[in-house]
């Protein structure tokens, strides 16, 4: 704490804050079973697991003394805890409903005879998606053999459509949803489903996971798009692209040898799917007076289609639309809200805020067009009834940060 000048007089309302005696209560590799909160600033230790929250702070920082992830200040994620119940309860009846080829994966990751145990973050996060993609979204829970959810059919199928959920507080504008609609009444919007992640908690590793669910699913079930057998994955910069190298099955340190991921009577399996790693770069639009790599006034070849956009940017993945994406890095990777001005709160910042401020909403809207563009293109054809098949099957956004900035509208 910082020494005090004799002048200065203590606040009224000033109270120490008491570290805690035992920062780590839980193992990383089971579910917590004690967590800690604070009570009039000394620290007091809780049985069970923390629910789902974030903390915000009401009063600007360094006016006073706050007690350090005061409970007044902290605000549930309901939709993440309801989940959690449903997929405990899922992992408890050893998967049941899953396909064979799933239960099988499950089971081998949560081993413990294994050489390398999975954190249980990991495994958590592996499970919710997988629970979603192959049962939730495809309206299966019965399968599970459950009657009840706390998240249940009827409640999904709101979350698909962008509905407001019962939970939701009236008037509340960031209701919890399962897609991102872009500012096109007209498209098809995106599915994202969003795994919060400590750094160094290992979402490479949630990412083969899941990259070897659909694969190994795919290859046993050849005829089902709920499957994918080609993946995108999306990264913010050169560096996370080739440090995501490791995805690909024949890198030689690859992730899915190092975690022992792939049970061996599934090994070959593996190699059916297809994955591209790219930059979001690569989601813009080309110049339309370039050609040849060289840029003519004279050239004017026109704006790229979605169709065409589409074929250039996943090549031979095109042929196994739909595709899953992966964002890396993804509060990288979020839509502006056009019908909320942000100039009162780009006022308050300094011409070099400003500048960074508008290359991450670039960014953004760069990386979400694109897949926008993708998700909408005519390729994968249509219904019966007319409607277009999404081009992406879903996105999965991993970040240990996943919040709006400031001055993004939202």
């Amino acid at each position: 704490m910082p020494k005090r000048s004799h002048t200065q007089e203590t606040p009224a309302d000033w109270r120490p804050t008491q570290a805690v005696p035992e920062p780590i209560l839980n193992t990383p590799y089971e579910e917590p079973t004690r967590h800690w909160i604070y009570r009039d600033g000394f620290p007091d230790r809780i049985n069970g697991r923390r629910p789902a929250s974030y903390w915000y702070t009401s009063k600007k920082l360094g006016t006073r003394q706050q007690d350090l992830l005061a409970e007044e200040e902290r605000d549930e994620l309901e939709l993440v805890n309801r989940l959690r119940v449903d997929v405990k309860r899922w992992r408890e009846a050893k998967y049941r409903g899953a396909s064979t080829v799933t239960r099988d994966l499950l089971l081998y990751w949560t081993g413990k005879d294994r050489s390398r145990q999975m954190f249980f973050c990991q495994i958590e996060a592996v499970e919710t998606v997988i629970y979603l993609l192959e049962l939730g979204i495809p309206g299966r829970l019965t399968a599970t053999g459950y009657k009840t959810f706390e998240v249940d059919q009827a409640l999904l199928t709101n979350l698909l459509a962008g509905k407001r959920p019962p939970f939701a507080a009236e008037g509340d504008t960031n209701w919890p949803r399962l897609v991102d609609p872009s500012e096109n009444a007209d498209d098809v919007p995106l599915r994202r489903l969003g795994c919060k992640m400590a750094t160094g908690s290992g979402k490479t590793a949630v990412m083969a996971m899941l990259i070897t669910w659909a694969f190994l699913n795919r290859a046993r079930n050849t005829a089902s798009t709920h499957f994918p057998n080609g993946i995108v994955i999306c990264a913010p910069n050169l560096t996370v692209k080739e440090r995501l190298q490791v995805l690909r099955p024949e890198h030689p340190w690859n992730s899915y040898d190092y975690f022992d991921l792939v049970p061996n009577k599934y090994r070959d399996y593996l190699a059916t799917g297809k994955i591209l790693i790219m930059n979001w770069h690569a989601l813009a639009l080309k110049n339309e007076h370039r050609e040849g790599g060289d840029t003519y006034r004279v050239v004017q070849k026109g704006v790229e289609s979605v169709d065409a956009f589409t074929k250039d940017r996943l090549g031979e993945l095109v042929e196994r639309l739909p595709v899953l994406v992966l964002n890396d890095e993804a509060h990288h990777c979020w839509r502006p809200n056009l019908a909320s001005s942000s100039e009162e709160a780009l006022k308050a910042l300094t011409k070099e805020e400003k500048d960074r401020f508008k290359e991450e909403q670039e960014e953004a809207r760069v990386w979400l067009a694109g897949l926008d563009r993708i998700n909408n293109c005519g390729l994968n054809g249509r219904t019966e009834d007319g409607r277009l098949r999404p081009g992406v099957l879903a996105c999965v956004d991993l970040s240990a940060t996943p919040f709006y900035l400031a001055n993004s509208g939202h």
